[in-house]
């Protein structure tokens, strides 16, 4: 079949149904956009030209602070999110040209953030804003402490495609990232004199046995089979396993969306399953990817 055109007035929606003149109601961010409220939504979000985001609230605090001082922003805007339930499902910040936000623990969870910030920035007019993913890792063959730049998304097969159920089909979905976006994150780390590759990361809709940890509840498979997978996946390319990835991958490769995950090693999983290094030392890990990422857009908003 062949790809639906885009809506002339749209860059980075693939969706004939979303017009400037529907009103669309943006549920998990306590959003919505309609023809009354168009110019305020451009007004707030229509300069966003990075959209960071990562698993925690607390993190993404954090680095809305730092990228607020970084950027010699005074005050963050915040942006209160309305409660599903007992619970808020995201938080989100604007913080001058950047639009930061939590994704939660999984690709689904991160999928429902992609498409309605998306839709949010093209309702804004915002133009070709990066996306970037940052978090922790396990590493395949690099030491705790590694900044991984991921240059695509694995499924359990090691291959880089995203499979998603529609309408009773399965369809592929290719998982890569932006080559030259992966290179200068890097070049970003060797400037600070961070431990960081580029290489393949390996996502996963489970944290334990799709892992192949041995300290689940259930484990029906042995330490040899374990070791036996993550070297195949290593000797693929695969230098960390997360769990979102694969899918940010192929939801910013569909759209046209200059895109990179930039994930910290807590641990080398080919040393172990259990993360043994003092709190303090993976705090310190933690802050690896925010360091990073300060840097890179601090240098990026300058140039503009």
């Amino acid at each position: 079949m062949a790809p639906l055109e885009l809506p002339s007035a749209h860059h980075h929606i693939c969706n004939d149904n979303i017009t400037p003149d529907a009103p669309d109601v943006l549920y998990h961010l306590g959003l919505s956009y309609s023809k009354s409220n168009c110019c305020e939504v451009a007004s707030i979000f229509g300069d966003v030209k990075f959209f960071v985001c990562g698993g925690s609230a607390e993190r993404m605090k954090n680095f809305a602070h730092k990228i607020a001082e970084k950027l010699q922003i005074e005050t963050p805007f915040g942006y209160a999110l309305a409660p599903i339930g007992s619970t808020s499902r995201y938080v989100i910040y604007k913080v001058g040209p950047v639009l930061i936000a939590n994704h939660g623990m999984g690709m689904p969870s991160t999928s429902i953030l992609l498409h309605e910030v998306t839709k949010l920035l093209e309702h804004a007019g915002a133009q070709n804003a990066v996306y970037i993913r940052m978090g922790t890792s396990g590493g395949v063959g690099v030491a705790g402490g590694t900044v991984v730049v991921s240059s695509e998304g694995l499924n359990h097969e090691l291959r880089a495609v995203h499979q998603i159920p529609i309408l009773g089909k399965v369809h592929e979905r290719v998982a890569t990232l932006d080559p030259a976006i992966a290179l200068e994150i890097a070049a970003t780390c060797e400037a600070l004199g961070l431990p960081h590759t580029i290489g393949k990361t390996l996502s996963c809709d489970d944290f334990y046995e799709e892992q192949g940890r041995l300290d689940g509840a259930i484990c029906e498979y042995t330490n040899e089979d374990k070791m036996a997978f993550l070297q195949a996946a290593y000797d693929a390319g695969t230098r960390n396993i997360e769990m979102e990835a694969r899918m940010f991958a192929a939801f910013t490769h569909k759209l046209n969306i200059p895109a990179a995950v930039v994930c910290v090693t807590l641990l080398n999983r080919l040393d172990g399953d259990q993360i043994t290094q003092p709190h303090s030392v993976l705090e310190s890990y933690d802050e690896r990817p925010m360091a990073v990422l300060l840097e890179y857009i601090k240098a990026k908003t300058t140039e503009m």
